[in-house]
């Protein structure tokens, strides 16, 4: 794999203001469920434009990205950020240890449930005692076969119970769980991701590639499509 143009597409895919702002508030909300505070040590893993870690540096959290492609690691080190540049899997060799580690629309990209095992395993190596793994994953069961279709890596199948699952065979404890759908949450959420999972327009712009209308419609179902967030807990 050319790790210098892995996820070109989404470099040279520029959002909007509305969709910046939705991904920051969405991001916000992660950021809560972890429980993050200021001087806590965390690492991102595919952390993307970095509107994850712009919350964290705003609130001087310790943070450390994994990110290959160069583009978005420049962009990240410019910002603040530590970033080491590699393609996971594998995990990286670590220099410290993490109070909390995220991977936001990262771990379906794993190829088959042995890589996405594998990698909950090491992450959970660079965790200290009481370390959080907080995942953030599509939800297969609103997306369907929009799960395959709005990325070209997806191969791992998230839902919560699957999650679930992976963080406990991974050696992970106390697991706990809740649905987004963009920045919502609660009944609100479930309410959108249920019609945002309906909406014919991944259908059309399968039909008509080429219209920018129909994309950018596209991309705003799919970030209101319903998102597994869920976290699991290190040994102390």
């Amino acid at each position: 794999m050319n790790q210098t143009t892995f996820y070109d597409h989404f470099h040279q895919d520029r959002p909007t203001g509305a969709g910046a702002w939705v991904a920051s508030r969405f991001c916000r909300r992660i950021l809560e469920f972890a429980n993050l505070k200021a001087g806590d040590k965390v690492l991102e893993i595919g952390p993307g434009r970095g509107a994850f870690a712009d919350l964290c540096l705003e609130r001087s959290i310790s943070y450390t990205a994994i990110e290959p492609n160069p583009h978005l690691a420049e962009a990240l080190e410019k910002r603040g950020a530590r970033v080491v540049r590699a393609l996971v899997p594998p995990l990286p060799e670590m220099d410290e240890r993490f109070d909390c580690a995220v991977m936001i629309n990262v771990l379906e990209h794993m190829s088959d449930v042995k890589e996405a095992l594998a990698i909950a395993e090491q992450v959970r190596e660079c965790l200290a005692p009481n370390g959080r793994f907080v995942v953030c994953s599509p939800d297969y069961l609103n997306l369907r076969w929009h799960f395959f279709n709005s990325d070209f890596s997806h191969g791992y199948v998230t839902t919560q119970r699957r999650l679930s699952q992976l963080l406990i065979s991974a050696g992970y404890n106390t697991c706990r769980s809740t649905y987004l759908s963009g920045p919502l949450a609660g009944l609100g959420g479930l309410l959108t991701s249920a019609v945002a999972g309906r909406l014919p327009f991944g259908t059309l712009h399968a039909w008509f590639p080429k219209s920018r209308l129909l994309m950018k419609l596209y991309k705003i179902q799919l970030t209101f499509s319903r998102k597994v967030l869920i976290a699991g807990a290190s040994e102390s």
